[in-house]
């Protein structure tokens, strides 16, 4: 597939600038039509530029998949000198079935000591090339939040991860 990236992006808004400026120039409509195709070219670039990081593969804050195979993990911890609130990045890839293959997405969540802790226990047996799966649980993902927040005023990710079971070959 042909692709040009940001420099195609730029040459598009480049080359529908120019139309719109002689449009502006050139044509007899009132200044009313000219006045409205400006403001709308713009907040079309405005919306282009809020949208597209998405389209480049930065993580998301979306929901994640119920369930999921972890294929790697990342933890920036909060660092008070620069106010960071730091953040976990977790790439997953939704499981149908234990046979299935969907492409991985990356996913952002606020930092929790909680889930750091599993995620070292995690990237461990990753490291140790132990496959595995999680399981979000959103009905006590909201009893914690309201149970914890006043207390800690941090966010709690109720996630569970499993070992990914041996496959079972038969015999030959």
């Amino acid at each position: 597939m042909f692709t040009l990236g940001i420099s195609g992006l730029i040459a598009a808004y480049i080359l529908i600038a120019a139309i719109l400026l002689s449009i502006n120039l050139y044509s007899n409509w009132s200044w009313k039509v000219k006045a409205s195709t400006i403001i709308i070219t713009s907040f079309f670039y405005v919306i282009t530029y809020i949208s597209y990081p998405k389209l480049l593969g930065w993580p998301t804050a979306d929901n994640p998949p119920q369930r999921f195979r972890l294929i790697a993990a990342q933890v920036e911890q909060p660092d008070k000198i620069t106010g960071d609130e730091g953040a976990i990045y977790l790439w997953l890839t939704q499981i149908d079935t234990l046979s299935s293959s969907n492409p991985p997405r990356a996913y952002k969540f606020e930092y929790s000591n909680e889930l750091h802790e599993k995620i070292i226990n995690v990237n461990s047996k990753l490291n140790k090339d132990i496959p595995q799966l999680g399981e979000f649980d959103d009905h006590d993902n909201i009893i914690d939040e309201l149970k914890d927040a006043p207390r800690s005023g941090q966010k709690t990710v109720k996630i569970e991860f499993y070992d990914l079971p041996d496959p079972m070959f038969p015999d030959k």
